[in-house]
């Protein structure tokens, strides 16, 4: 009976003491995390007690404050429906794989509104642990007066475990798998990209027979790709409770770049305020960064001409029928309306638009566009 009593008040101990999570966040920035919460959901697997699990999750994201959570191992509908219930100021999206495990992105609702959300690079199914694929979620971001938009990608990559065979073939599948995403950045440079998650493995050496990193071919493209997490690695930070190495990493591509606050990446050392945290909550510590989408960053290779398009009714087109790769609409006062395919994507307003296309060269043309008016 002591036993029961005493365990009971542990539980409850540890629930309280997450209460006292400091604020990370500021209201100036978009404060990003990735966060794999070990089987939420699952009491099979994962901490036993799934009612200390979920308080002490809630109390880090409301503690922490912070505006966009990619989360790994969220393993059942009825807790990520308990964990938003609780999170109201919160909304999100969840992966829909048939694995227990998925991965979802929760996203403050007043900064974020979603545009579109998929699966994406599904013919590299077996890389991506035998289906636990990409998320892709397109988002609209509202940071003071101004609006933009944004690409967040939510990874959960093939852990190191198993047999030496099966640790070799899941080394080759965290290669070949960030290599496809790569090359599915590679074709759309123009979008914002932000890339969170449980990549399972570091960005020096592997932590597989201290191989070269899997993710070599994303790290020597300096020119396109950045890892904001990496100068975690380089202080010999962890992001787990038992292993020594950074396994949970954000990244971001050269049009992302800017907008990343320089030397804003860290660990949260959750267990520094909850007591048994590795055991009730999480084996896996946040990795945060910001962002700051109140700058502007310089325009590059923009040419101000009068009207090199068309319009058909349905979307734009260049002169001689050529389909522009990327279109996006401005506000007269600079604010972001859409960024996407050369389509009209909402029924705007008559009005005077700033209207933006980008060709297969990745050459950008500006104009006005007269919406509606004659």
């Amino acid at each position: 009976m002591r036993a029961v009593i005493f365990f009971i008040a542990l539980c409850f101990v540890s629930a309280v003491s997450a209460q006292n999570i400091p604020k990370t966040g500021t209201d100036t920035t978009v404060d990003v995390v990735c966060w794999n919460t070990e089987w939420l959901g699952d009491a099979q697997n994962g901490p036993s007690n799934e009612v200390t699990q979920m308080k002490n999750v809630v109390a880090v994201i409301k503690g922490m404050d912070m505006d966009l959570w990619g989360m790994c191992e969220v393993s059942s509908p009825a807790a990520w429906d308990t964990l938003k219930a609780r999170l109201p100021e919160y909304d999100g999206v969840i992966s829909t794989w048939s694995q227990t495990q998925k991965t979802a992105l929760l996203y403050r609702k007043s900064m974020f509104r979603v545009l579109n959300a998929q699966h994406i690079l599904a013919v590299y199914e077996r890389e991506f642990a035998s289906g636990r694929l990409p998320l892709e979620v397109m988002l609209e971001v509202s940071s003071g007066i101004k609006k933009d938009t944004m690409y967040a990608i939510v990874l959960h990559l093939k852990a190191n475990t198993g047999t030496t065979a099966e640790k070799a073939e899941s080394y080759d599948f965290r290669k070949r798998s960030s290599e496809a995403l790569k090359e599915y950045m590679d074709a759309r440079k123009s979008r914002k990209f932000l890339v969170i998650g449980d990549w399972n493995d570091d960005l020096d050496v592997s932590i597989y027979n201290n191989l070269a990193t899997p993710f070599a071919r994303i790290l020597s493209d300096t020119s396109q790709y950045y890892f904001p997490s990496r100068a975690l690695t380089l202080s010999g930070q962890r992001s787990t409770v038992s292993f020594s190495n950074m396994i949970d990493h954000q990244m971001i591509n050269r049009s992302m770049r800017p907008y990343f606050v320089a030397g804003s990446a860290a660990v949260f050392r959750a267990d520094a305020y909850i007591s048994g945290y590795g055991s009730n909550t999480s084996d896996h510590y946040p990795v945060t960064a910001r962002y700051d989408f109140r700058r502007t960053p310089p325009a590059v290779g923009v040419k101000m001409i009068r009207k090199p398009w068309y319009f058909d009714g349905k979307g734009w087109w260049f002169e001689g029928g050529v389909k522009p790769k990327l279109c996006r609409i401005y506000q007269t006062d600079g604010r972001l309306l859409y960024s996407g395919e050369p389509i009209m994507p909402h029924v705007f307003p008559a009005g005077l638009y700033v209207l933006e296309l980008q060709d297969t060269e990745n050459r950008t043309y500006r104009g006005f566009w007269f919406h509606g008016v004659r």
